[in-house]
């Protein structure tokens, strides 16, 4: 494997504003995006960089992120209310986090010589490249990932960006899997390119854009674009915004089941339970005002509600 490391530390200030080292790869576990519609220029980097995405239109679809850490390996799941549409699997060697294996867009591969990230916290001007190798599936076929492919890694730029109702200083990281396919004696190309927003001040992801490019031999290329905002900024206007007049908890300790009141013209669509380390613990479609908690233990917990009028969390206590 190559495992060459580039890690450069560049602190800069400028008109009173300094790029913020980027903390972890993933979302805090229970985060929901809303998938938006448009199109997204992202040529812009280096320092004091600018972004102005407001064009972006939501759509009806929501997206959970669940964070799961076992110590040396690690994933971040993504579903839309129980399907899961993404997957990163993760391990970590001395700190090193390096990516193991990817479900995207139908497309599972697994990597037996592992794609370096790198260390964490990442500074702006960090880059790595790294080899990788495995297998992959798909709806159609199987092949081999050879191990001329590479991943890139780049905390290219930082500055403001603008996104629905956000509108503040992020640091952007880049990364880049160029993916050399083989199937029977057919090569082919493919790139898997994300880059992740981070918001300076909360280190949550706040935009995250996701291009898978395949150009099979036999058959139609691949040309998928995944656009997700944060919903607590997408979901904020006044249209969209929840007030707790309008969904709150009914009893809180619980006992065995979490009541909702909630205003009749709100729809609960999905709840989400995480417990107080950020692992999910119960999820369902389409809740009825009572969500039965039997299963849990006593404990502090956090219900992440997809409702027909935008996102809102509760804390509450099982006892």
């Amino acid at each position: 494997m190559n495992s060459k490391l580039l890690s450069f530390f560049f602190l800069t200030t400028l008109l009173g504003f300094s790029q913020t080292d980027i903390q972890q790869l993933h979302s805090t576990s229970g985060s929901q995006f809303t998938i938006m519609s448009g199109t997204v220029d992202q040529t812009a980097s280096g320092a004091n960089a600018s972004w102005d995405f407001t064009s972006l239109t939501p759509t009806s679809e929501v997206l959970t992120d669940v964070y799961t850490d076992n110590g040396a390996t690690s994933s971040i799941e993504t579903f839309e209310g129980t399907t899961l549409q993404n997957s990163i699997n993760l391990a970590t060697d001395a700190e090193v986090l390096s990516f193991t294996g990817i479900f995207s867009q139908d497309i599972n591969g697994t990597y037996t010589d592992t794609g370096i990230i790198g260390t964490f916290p990442l500074s702006f001007n960090y880059t790595n490249t790294d080899g990788l190798e495995g297998t992959f599936t798909s709806d159609t076929t199987d092949g081999n990932i050879l191990n001329t492919s590479t991943i890139n890694v780049n905390v290219d730029a930082w500055g403001n960006l603008k996104v629905g109702t956000f509108d503040g200083e992020v640091t952007r990281l880049v990364i880049i899997q160029n993916l050399d396919l083989n199937v029977s004696t057919l090569n082919f190309p493919g790139i898997l390119s994300t880059y992740y927003y981070y918001d300076a001040n909360s280190n949550d992801i706040v935009f995250r854009f996701t291009r898978l490019q395949v150009t099979p031999p036999i058959g139609a290329p691949v040309d998928d674009i995944i656009l997700e905002s944060l919903s607590t900024y997408t979901l904020s206007n006044n249209e969209n915004s929840i007030a707790d007049a309008q969904l709150s908890i009914a009893t809180n300790p619980v006992a065995n089941v979490l009541k909702f009141k909630a205003d009749s013209s709100l729809k609960l669509e999905t709840v989400s339970v995480f417990d107080i380390t950020g692992r999910a613990v119960l999820r369902k479609d389409n809740v009825d005002r009572n969500l039965d908690v039997t299963s849990l233990t006593s404990g502090i917990y956090m219900a992440i509600i997809a409702t027909n009028k935008g996102v809102v969390s509760k804390r509450f206590v099982k006892q």
